[in-house]
């Protein structure tokens, strides 16, 4: 393996939260006090360095598809849509939509106008997707219509029916290497050499298992997708698989949709839509036996919960958890009452959140949830001020893996350093990651090399050179 030196560079320290300039040598993996014989040096005066960030949220293989499927995400018109939708494939799938910046539903009558081979486009949410004629006769999912809200005639399958139609068009082992390739360079080109990451969908388990534990460029925290107690069984069967670079101790379930879907599950109607409140996979009672089998085989549950009433249900379901040795965690969570807030610290759960949602969302946010509940929403800086211990995610493919965009985002409810710890120390902790991570004599040399100040920046900017086990993964 050759070791490298990384000369004059500003070395950002995760203890004291400032810059150091210092050379910085790895070797064998780690990072050395001296240079190893024969290791590359490499000039970075006038860059800075960071430990490799973690994404505490996303969906590796779901990344990776967005960039190998059509990306409808500046989509604005009818036109934009069929020129889009003019490639030569067997079925066509899209994703990136929004209905707000498309001026329309893209519903079946419309798809069917436009194109005649089998399309399903998926909304940026990856909550609701559309689907055309030719597509329901393929694959015969009338049966699906009526589940969680889906409605065949208009096209549209949402949550479960949507995962029923993705379990039908399964990848390829061919197709799951891709997106394994093509999502691991999407994270590594910003810095991010950790993602824990949810991939269990419209995949063969075995298939699942052994394209992951394949993968050597970054680190990926499984958050295996179940629904049901038994399913904690594929956890325990997964863990064989396990490398330096593929861990999987930890389940994911899903309380309820998105507030762009209006499948976010509400305790009160949808302001923009008094008849919806949503979706509810399950309730607490239904969620409180899987938590207590996971408590005794020692598993992590990660829980999605966007509306205040999935939320409700998973406090209730976590009461009395194994919370505070195994890190259980909340994912999103964007809405909050500060009653609510208080029992998430109490019961020492943890958090992954997503500060871009707020500009992402900036504008459905006050339709779906109206100015009473818009003060609840988005409740990160408080949660950070009751105590309870987050980290930052982009949940990509939703949001772009940038770790800058990111982090502007963050500034609405955060310092920039706390951000940067967010984004990187605490991401570990809460994958119940004991090692030391910041770039000390013996630490694991997971980093990456920048040319601006992650304290100051707010323009997008890629990582120069992003290393791996000391390894040079991505460059410029």
């Amino acid at each position: 393996m050759t070791g490298y030196s990384l000369k004059g560079g500003m070395v950002y320290s995760a203890e004291d939260r400032n810059y150091v300039r210092r050379d910085l040598h790895m070797s064998a993996g780690v990072i050395s006090p001296t240079p190893s014989e024969g290791s590359l040096e490499i000039d970075i005066a006038g860059r800075f360095v960071y430990p490799g960030f973690v994404d505490s949220h996303a969906h590796l293989i779901g990344t990776g598809r967005k960039n190998l499927e059509v990306n409808l995400e500046d989509c604005n018109s009818i036109e934009s849509l069929a020129e889009r939708l003019e490639v030569d494939r067997e079925i066509v799938r899209a994703r990136g939509w929004d209905q707000e910046a498309l001026g329309f539903m893209p519903v079946r009558e419309k798809l069917d106008s436009i194109t005649s081979r089998p399309v399903i486009l998926t909304r940026r949410c990856g909550h609701i997707a559309t689907v055309n004629s030719p597509l329901i006769k393929l694959f015969s999912i009338e049966r699906l219509h009526g589940l969680d809200g889906s409605d065949i005639e208009l096209g549209l399958l949402k949550e479960r029916a949507l995962e029923e139609l993705d379990r039908m068009i399964r990848l390829s082992p061919g197709e799951v290497q891709r997106a394994i390739h093509a999502g691991t360079q999407a994270f590594l080109k910003y810095g991010v050499t950790t993602v824990h990451s949810d991939d269990y969908h419209g995949i063969d388990y075995e298939l699942l298992m052994n394209s992951l534990s394949g993968a050597s460029d970054m680190r990926i925290y499984e958050k295996l997708c179940i629904s049901k107690e038994e399913e904690l069984d594929l956890i325990k069967h997964g863990q064989q698989f396990e490398t330096p670079f593929f861990t999987l101790r930890a389940a994911k379930l899903y309380l309820d949709g998105s507030l762009g879907a209006r499948t976010a599950a509400m305790i009160s109607p949808y302001h923009d839509s008094p008849a919806e409140r949503g979706v509810l996979y399950m309730t607490a009672d239904e969620l409180k036996p899987i938590v207590k089998r996971a408590d005794r085989e020692r598993i992590q549950v990660c829980v999605h919960v966007i509306g205040d009433r999935a939320l409700e249900e998973a406090l209730k379901a976590f009461e009395g958890s194994a919370s505070e040795s195994l890190n259980h965690r909340l994912i999103h969570v964007q809405i909050a009452s500060e009653e609510q807030i208080k029992r998430m610290t109490d019961q020492k759960l943890t958090a992954s959140i997503q500060p871009i949602f707020a500009d992402s969302d900036k504008i459905i946010a006050p339709e779906r949830l109206g100015p009473g509940r818009m003060r609840d929403a988005y409740p990160f800086g408080k949660m950070r001020d009751m105590g309870v211990p987050l980290a930052i995610s982009t949940d990509s493919p939703v949001e772009s893996t940038s770790v800058i965009r990111n982090l502007a985002s963050a500034d609405k409810f955060f310092s920039r350093r706390d951000s940067i710890e967010m984004y990187s120390s605490n991401g570990h902790i809460l994958a119940n990651n004991t090692e030391s991570l910041s770039l000390n004599n013996g630490d694991r040399a997971d980093l990456f090399v920048i040319n601006v100040d992650l304290l100051k920046v707010t323009q997008d900017t890629p990582a120069e050179m992003t290393f791996v086990d000391g390894r040079l993964v991505h460059k410029l």
